[in-house]
């Protein structure tokens, strides 16, 4: 604070200081959040793609076996996003030249 500057002027600075030291926390504060849903995300597809791309309910018990805890919905989201697994999906839905069914 500057002795030259009004009380009214000081005050004004101090809550705009305040505001900004409260926005800048919020984005720390997300930042963490973003990448420990990030990490999550990466354990998340590695289980997935580690276990076989065998869907959320055999890749959950075998990331839990191996000490990694999984929320369901990461797990999905993985999956949801998987190319291989899309691959795999397309490629049973496609019916050969040759069905006759």
């Amino acid at each position: 604070m500057d002795a030259h500057v009004s009380k009214s002027q000081a005050n004004e600075e101090h809550h705009n200081n305040e505001q900004v030291d409260k926005a800048a926390k919020v984005k720390v504060s997300q930042v963490d959040l973003d990448w420990q849903h990030k990490g999550e995300v990466f354990l998340a597809c590695w289980a997935h793609d580690a276990s076989g791309h065998q869907g959320r309910d055999a890749t959950y018990p075998w990331a839990h076996d191996g000490g990694v805890n999984l929320t369901m919905d990461n797990i999905s989201q993985v999956i949801h996003n998987c190319e291989t697994c899309a691959a795999i999906k397309h490629t049973k839905r496609v019916k050969p030249l040759w069905y006759g069914g």
